[in-house]
This record gives structure tokens, sequence and C-alpha cells, in this order.
């Protein structure tokens, strides 16, 4: 029996079957289907229907990934949409395919200089002029790469070829001018900028760079002059008004600024961005309703308003409306939880709950989402800077500074780390890049100036600090930072007046009254007479835990155990959450040889209120300073169990644990962590954490806790023998050398002084 399928026998129906496949096959040509693809990218393209066109180039590319018309056809319309790196990418690619394909070439080498890649772009070019020495584009690429090298010779020979081949390129004599300005010849190069207006009047790039020309002079008139020919000009377009507002702000005219961007918004009320360089200029002048109503006012006029309420929310955190923002954030994350601005600010209240692990997990995702975002990277650098991962904290302000390089506060943030990696040299030139970029810059100048001060250079800091104070007369920083100046300079009665002149603005501040009591010890006054002094400014400031604490101290020493502990005891009353009292108590018991009388006191304390903290810490302080660490750390640990982020006991427990023969690092770090969290500017603490790091071999994040203990009390000599610990880990010898021995410079005898002699020795040693 044969088999049938409708009448025809079947298998004549499967040769069909396979007929009809080879035609089908025959038409699926590669080469065609990709042109085809091609050929509808190009009629996408004269329609303006850019996404379209890229659908089929890449579809073009898929069949062929060496297609490189497709490839620079792809290019042009990523670099068209603003996508920059993948322009790059394909472009770069295309000029490889095909070496014959010259504007693949030159916008490769256009992009390698972007990329301040100053070697390729320039292999480039010559490669293109060596076979097209005519190329106009190509030599005024070259032009430029040799104004940037300083080879102005070379740049000139390249611009009168160009000049000859083609006289009416604007662009050639923006480039003239800038090489002109680069000589100092001033007339020669305002000449130029207006010749290429001249040339090409309708291009407002042009009017930019004369007007940057002429600010870079200083020359207000003609600043004003020529924003005003671009007004007229370019009547349809917001910008020059923007840049009459920004000249107005810069010449401190407040008044005139706000004026004009309100009569820019009149003019274009529809214009969104104009109404956030609004919200931005109120926020710059400390306008807070003013600010909030001008991003309210672009809500109601952008077609994505949740992105400009992610805005809003994130200056309510800037103002510290912290209620406000966590409302405004929920409000959007509750129509689109994967609203960019609402999650980054989720991120930042992560941040300021101490909860940074759980901060850079969202940021990680959002980094995938928006890689070219800088305010990503930026908080993810504050995160990891609170965990105290300097090096991380870097690398994420470098790739913000990357994608913004005109953000003032992340140059500000690359100063700091700078400051406490001890590169005086590279602290000094960011906070100078964030001043430039702000000179209302408050931080900024501070961190200049400390870069300065650190570096040892007193007499600029001096004049620095001098002309900050004619400012802010009364910053306690300034004022604090003028005294060590002086310190440095041993111009004593001065560095005395700037840190009395500190105490009258805050009387409780405890390193300037213990610099002024170094002071009156080096000047050869008593033990008593000093002892009146700290007590003459407790009369004034009677809850400064940290003067007590002074006072303790000074007691102490004098053999004063009495007065010594009751003073201790004073400042642990006032200020529960520092661990120093306790330890300082613990030293004046254990003087009085009253240990065991102390131990009793505690323990009897916590049969009536085992959830007593100060008593827990008390012992354990006590057992502890007796040597019984198995039983102090489990009064630690019951304190934890009552507060897990009670600092003190975090802190000594890291301590404890860091000190056992076979130590749990781990729980070390994360106990330190969670005291550096509370008490961040806490020296032991921060010594702490450093010395977890160094003993884990983490020896840079070690150095960068270490450093801040120093900063905060030079006069500790234990904190610069941990610090040379650290940078010789590093492999800083030399560095690790000079710090151990201004530790032992002083007669000051601390724990580790005869091994930190016996290092210094042995290092010596080892040349």
């Amino acid at each position: 029996m044969r088999l049938r399928f409708g009448g025809f026998p079947l298998r004549l129906v499967f040769c069909l079957f396979i007929v009809l496949l080879l035609l089908c096959g025959c038409s699926q040509d590669p080469d065609k289907k990709k042109t085809d693809h091609l050929k509808k990218a190009l009629i996408y393209e004269q329609q303006d229907k850019d996404k379209a066109a890229i659908i089929e180039l890449r579809n073009a590319i898929q069949i062929d990934p060496k297609f490189a018309e497709a490839r620079y056809r792809l290019g042009l319309l990523y670099l068209k949409s603003g996508a920059v790196q993948q322009a790059f990418n394909e472009l770069q690619r295309a000029a490889s395919l095909d070496p014959e394909n010259t504007d693949a070439r030159l916008k490769t080498a256009e992009f390698l200089l972007m990329k301040r890649d100053k070697a390729g772009a320039r292999k480039e070019t010559a490669a293109i002029l060596e076979k097209h020495p005519d190329n106009v584009d190509a030599l005024a690429l070259m032009a430029n790469l040799e104004l940037i090298d300083g080879n102005f010779d070379q740049a000139q020979a390249a611009l009168d070829k160009a000049l000859q081949l083609d006289a009416k390129l604007d662009r050639l004599y923006s480039i003239q001018g800038r090489l002109y300005a680069a000589q100092k010849k001033v007339a020669e190069a305002e000449a130029a900028f207006k010749k290429a207006i001249e040339v090409n009047p309708e291009k407002m790039a042009n009017y930019r760079i004369l007007l940057a020309f002429y600010q870079q002079q200083k020359d207000r008139a003609r600043s004003e002059a020529i924003i005003g020919q671009m007004i007229t000009r370019f009547a349809d377009n917001p910008e020059p008004r923007v840049l009459l507002a920004s000249l107005y702000r810069q010449y401190n005219e407040i008044d005139q600024a706000e004026k004009t961007l309100q009569e820019a918004i009149a003019r274009f009320p529809d214009n969104v961005r104009l109404r956030l360089i609004m919200a931005d200029f109120y926020r710059g002048i400390g306008k807070a309703d003013q600010a909030e109503a001008a991003f309210k006012a672009a809500m109601e006029h952008a077609d994505n308003p949740l992105d400009i309420k992610a805005q809003l929310a994130n200056y309510y955190f800037e103002q510290k409306k912290f209620d406000l923002a966590r409302k405004t954030m929920e409000e959007i994350l509750a129509k689109n939880d994967k609203n960019g601005g609402a999650n980054l600010l989720k991120a930042k209240f992560l941040i300021k709950e101490g909860k940074n692990r759980d901060a850079l997990t969202l940021l990680s995702s959002l980094e995938k989402n928006y890689p070219r975002w800088a305010e990503i990277y930026f908080t993810e650098a504050l995160a990891h800077m609170n965990l105290g991962e300097s090096e991380l904290a870097q690398n994420n302000v470098l790739e913000a500074i990357k994608h913004n390089p005109r953000n003032p506060r992340y140059h500000a943030m690359l100063s700091l780390l700078n400051l406490r990696a001890r590169n005086f040299e590279d602290a000094k030139r960011e906070a100078a890049i964030a001043l430039k970029l702000n000179p209302r810059n408050f931080q900024a100048a501070l961190l200049l100036t400390k870069s300065v001060l650190y570096s040892g250079d007193y007499d600029n800091a001096i004049k620095i600090l001098k002309d900050m104070r004619k400012k802010v007369p009364d910053n306690v920083e300034v004022l604090g930072n003028l005294g060590l100046a002086y310190l440095g300079k041993k111009e004593l009665d001065k560095a005395e007046q700037a840190f009395r002149d500190l105490l009258a603005v805050q009387p409780g501040n405890p390193l300037a009254l213990l610099n002024i009591v170094r002071i009156n010890s080096a000047r050869g006054k008593s033990a008593d007479e000093l002892i009146q002094l700290v007590r003459a400014q407790l009369d004034k400031a009677p809850d400064s835990a940290g003067d007590r604490i002074l006072l303790a101290t000074m007691l102490l020493r004098e053999k004063r155990f009495d007065e010594a502990l009751k003073e201790a005891g004073k400042a642990r009353e006032i200020a529960p959450e520092n661990p120093r009292p306790y330890t300082l108590s613990a030293a004046i018991l254990n003087r009085m040889k009253k240990t065991d009388a102390a131990i009793a006191e505690y323990r009897a304390l916590l049969k009536k209120r085992s959830d007593d903290i100060q008593a827990l810490m008390g012992l354990g302080t006590l057992l502890e300073q007796q040597g019984d660490t198995r039983a102090a750390m489990e009064q630690y640990r019951k304190a934890l169990e009552i507060r897990p982020d009670f600092a003190p006991a975090a802190n000594n427990l890291a301590w404890l644990i860091s000190g056992q023969p076979e130590p749990d690092l781990g729980e070390a770090l994360r106990l330190a962590m969670i005291a550096k969290q509370q008490l961040p500017d806490d020296v032991n603490i921060i010594d702490t954490l450093g010395m977890v790091h160094y003993k884990r071999k983490a020896y840079s994040l070690a150095r960068n806790e270490f450093v801040q203990a120093v900063e905060k009390k030079p006069d500790m000599p234990v904190f610069r023998y941990h610090l040379a610990l650290a940078l010789h880990g590093e492999g800083k010898k030399e560095q690790a050398v000079r710090e151990l021995e201004k530790a032992l410079a002083g007669q000051e005898n601390f724990p580790d002084r005869a091994e930190a002699e016996k290092t210094l020795q042995q290092w010596k040693a080892e040349g």
C-alpha cells in the first residue's frame, strides 16, 4: 500500500519540500541579507528614524562582524545620540577593518585625544597624513596635538598648510587663537578668534571660545559685549542668557544674575533645563525656598517629572531635611522602583545610617544601568572611605572625575584622600582645582591649607589662613590650623593667641586647650600652674569631657589620684560613649593599687543591674588591666549584647581579639568598624582599626587610619610608631624610619617604646 498526502504520493511531496528548502536557502544569501539591512538603515536615517537604523545596522553586523561600512554608519549614529563610548568602539573597529576610511580613522584619532591618549591620536593622525598629506581635518588635528605638547612651531606649520588648503574653515582660526594665547600673544589671539566668528557667524562655539578668552583675561566689558552679540544672533537659544547670568554670578552681582535667569525663563517657559539651572542658582546662594519652588516648576514642565522629583528629594537630603527627603524618595519608588535618582538617594540614606556595605550593593547595580553617571561613583567613594578602604575610594572618585571633571566636590574628596595618604602635592593640586571650579568652596580652601601646612610650608599656610580668617573670623578649623602653623614656626606667642581665640569661640575644644598647655609647659610653667590653667578653662566649659580627661591625666601624672579619679568620673558622666574615661579610671585605680576593690565594686553593682553598660565597661577595663583577658572580653561581649553598636565595648573587644595568639581578625575588623562608624573621630578607635588592618597585612588601609590618629594627636608617639609599622609593611622604608625617629625623638614613655627602639635599630641595620 502506497502512502499518499492530499492526493499526491508522499515520496513526491518530500522531494518538493527539499527543493523548496534549497530555494529558500538561496534567497537567504548572507551578503545580500546584510546589504538589505544596510539599505534599510540608510532609508531610516533619511527619515530621522535613528533607533530603527541602529537596529538594522546591528542586524547587518550580526551577519558579518567584519562589515566595515555598517560599523562606520553605526558609529556615526551612536555619536549623534551621545553614546560616546559605543561610537568610539564602532568607529575604531571600522577604521581597522577599512584603513581607507579616512573619516573613521580621523574620528578615532579625535576620540583617542579625548581619552588623553595623545600617542595613539598622533599615530593615527600621522598615518592619515602619510597617505593624504592635504587632508585639512587631519592637519587641524595634528596642529592641535602639537599645541597641546607645546610644540608651537610645528603647530603653526600644520596650521599654515591647512589654511592654504581651506581659508574658510573656522575651526582653523580657533586653533590659531589658542596657539597665540599659549604664547601670550593676546592681540593676535583675539584677532584669530574674531576671524573664526567672521568666517562662520552661525556657529555658537566660535563665540564661546572668544568669551572664554576674554574671561581668562578678566576682561569684564568685552565678555559682556560678546554675550550681547550672542543674545542677538541666537535669539531663539537660551544658552547666551545663561552665560550672562553666570558672568554676573562670577562678579557676585546676584540680583542681576537672578533677573537674567528669570527673563530667560519668561522667554523660554517650557525649557526644563533653564528651570533646573535656576534651582541650582538658588541652591548656590542659599535660598532654599526659591530652589524648592524652581524644582517644582521644572517638574510641571517636564516629560518625566519623576527624574526631577528625585533631584528635589536629593536637594532635601543636602538641606538635612531628611524626613521630607525620605518621603519624597518613597513616593518616587512607589511609582517606579527602578528610578535611578531615587535609588541613588536610597544609597545615600544607607550610608548615613552606617550601612555602607548595603549601599555599595545598591550602587553596584546602579552603576551597571548608568555607567557614565559620575555621582554614583562619588557616592561609592564615600561609602568606601567610611569603611576605611581608601584605595577603593580613590579609584571611585577618579572614575567620577573622569565622567564629570568639573565637579568641585569630587576634586575636594580626592584631595582629602591624598591628604590622608600624606601625598601632599597631589592633595594641594586637587584642592586647588576644586577651588578654581568653585571659589566659594570653603572645605576645598581648608584642604589646600592643610596640604600646605602638613607639607611643612608654614609661611604659606599662615598667609592663606590669615586671608581665610578675614572672611570667616570665628571658624574653629581656621583658628586651629593657624595655631598649628605658628607652632610649626615655633612662634609660641602667636600660636597661643590663635588657640585662645579658638577657645573664645568654642570654650570646650580640648585640642586647643591641650596645645596651650604644651606651649606653657615649654615656657617652663609648673605643673600646678598648668593644672590651674585647665581648671580655669573648665569654669567656662564645665561640660567638656575632653578637658576633664586632660585634667585627669595631668593630675594622674602628679599622683593626685583622688582628684584624677573624680575628674575621670565626671568625664564618663558627660560622655558615656567615650572609651577614654574608662581606660583612664582603670589606670588611676591601678596606680592607687585599688584594682581588686574596684573590681568588687563593679561586680556588686552588676548583681543589682546586670544591664548597666558603664559597669560592664568598667569591670572589663579593670580585668584587662589585671591581664585577665578572657574575663575582660566576656564583659565587653555582654555589653555588646545589650547594645550591639556600643563603640567602647566594640573597640576594646576588637583590640583584645587582635592580640590573641590565633586571632579571629575578621571578627576584630567587624567590631572595629562598628566602633569607627559610631565614633569616627575618636583617636583610640582609629588606632584600633589601624592595628587590626595592620595585623591583616592590609598595610595601606592601616596607614590610612594611623595617619588620621597622628593628625589628631601628634604628641602621642605610640600612634607614630604604629604609622611607621604600616609604612614599613607597604615597603616605604625610608618614610617608616623617619616616622619612627619622630616617635622616639621625645622622652615620653609609652608601652611599646622598648620594642620601637629595637625595631628602629633593626630597620637601620637592614639599610
